[in-house]
């Protein structure tokens, strides 16, 4: 039977069969924690075409956690596994990937850069007017997503 907590996050979901994201950050993952109080993107040195998202320090596990359960699931490519590879969400206006390394057991997430899908960058449109952030997320798309698709 689920509890309160699993039912409020089918609730929030708009699912009657209630399936819980569980974020995971990592004992030693660092590579994603930011500095200061708002996303970074820092580029590597050895590769100017990597960018490497930096999360704010000061997003609590509570919201994390909410944020990944209203997270948007991108297509899957690969057939073999029912559950999302990667999901995006919207926080304070800026887009999130969460990306799963252990077949949707669990998610880790970060500021996203880089090329989203038409259909995607719509759901997280509508996400970003429910969430409060839509003139935020604009500006972001604007500097940091490539559509295609």
């Amino acid at each position: 039977m689920p509890n309160s907590e699993d039912r409020m996050i089918g609730h929030l979901t708009g699912s009657s069969s209630v399936s819980v994201r569980k974020y995971d950050k990592g004992e030693r993952r660092f590579k994603h924690v930011g500095s200061g109080d708002l996303p970074e993107f820092e580029v590597e040195d050895d590769n100017p075409k990597k960018i490497i998202g930096k999360c704010p320090r000061t997003i609590s596990e509570q919201e994390r956690d909410r944020l990944l359960q209203i997270a948007v699931a991108a297509i899957n490519p690969d057939r073999e596994i029912s559950v999302p590879s990667k999901l995006y969400s919207v926080h304070q206006g800026t887009i999130y990937e969460a990306q799963t390394s252990d077949h949707g057991e669990t998610y880790h997430a970060y500021p996203f850069r880089g090329k989203l899908a038409a259909s995607i960058l719509q759901q997280l449109r509508d996400l970003a007017d429910k969430e409060g952030c839509r003139e935020a997320f604009e500006k972001f798309v604007k500097t940091n997503i490539t559509r295609h698709g």
